[in-house]
């Protein structure tokens, strides 16, 4: 993983992970044909900026990529409306179904072996998961998802309490997904990859079976929507508000 400090450069960032550069534009402070050899700390002494802040911004993107074996292509063809309904139908619907399921069983686990502190750590980890995706699958329906379906009919986006454009529950969800998959990375290191050890009983077996098809479908769910979803809601909204100006 990249190490930042006010000493790295832009052009490292450019090597990093995606978010990195995502989160550097995002401040203002850097955009597209500035110069990249500049560091961080020259950066932010231009713009009156704390380069400690600007650090942890920065360590908050630093995640590898992790693409799941998938492929994007017929999730970037589909009708928008119905991308949309497919990860409502599939990805939520399993959400919704399996987070209680993988909360109570993680925290009976986690009892029966009170002496092993990884085990309170996954239920910990389980537990404020559930709590943030259940925010998140709401903030999803109520605000992105009613916008992408009226981008793909090509009629005008009904304000929400984000506004009336497409970018801003996409920077939220952009932001919470980062932090699902800090989370999964937790669960996969706490687990030593959901492995199921000599003489574990079947209670921490059907607990390490859940997560490995929890995790599988997250990574999924999100790849599906930061490759597909959020780049052609954004797309959609860009030639929709091009076509109001030139009429």
């Amino acid at each position: 993983m990249l190490q930042i400090n006010a000493r790295t450069r832009v052009t490292d960032l450019m090597k990093g992970p995606p978010g990195l550069m995502a989160a550097l534009t995002s401040t203002g402070i850097f955009r597209d044909g500035d110069d990249p050899d500049v560091t961080i700390g020259e950066l932010c002494w231009n713009f009156g900026f704390n380069p400690g802040i600007l650090v942890m911004v920065l360590e908050a993107a630093n995640i590898p990529e992790e693409r799941p074996p998938l492929d994007i292509a017929p999730y970037r063809a589909m009708p928008l409306s119905g991308l949309v309904d497919h990860i409502e139908q599939v990805h939520h619907a399993y959400l919704r179904r399996e987070l209680p399921r993988l909360t109570s069983l993680a925290a009976a686990v986690a009892a029966e072996q009170a002496g092993d502190g990884r085990l309170g750590e996954v239920n910990e980890t389980v537990s404020r998961l559930a709590r943030e995706l259940d925010a998140h699958l709401l903030h999803e329906e109520e605000a992105l998802f009613p916008m992408a379906r009226q981008l793909g009919a090509g009629t005008a986006i009904a304000p929400t309490r984000c506004g009336d454009s497409v970018g801003g529950p996409i920077a939220c969800m952009e932001t919470e997904h980062e932090d699902a998959t800090r989370a999964l990375r937790k669960l996969r290191e706490l687990t030593a990859d959901y492995a199921m050890p000599d003489g574990a009983g079947a209670p921490f077996g059907e607990l390490m079976v859940a997560l490995a098809a929890f995790d599988r479908d997250l990574r999924e769910h999100m790849f599906k929507e930061d490759e597909a979803l959020f780049p052609r809601a954004l797309e959609a909204q860009r030639l929709q508000r091009l076509a109001a100006t030139a009429s």
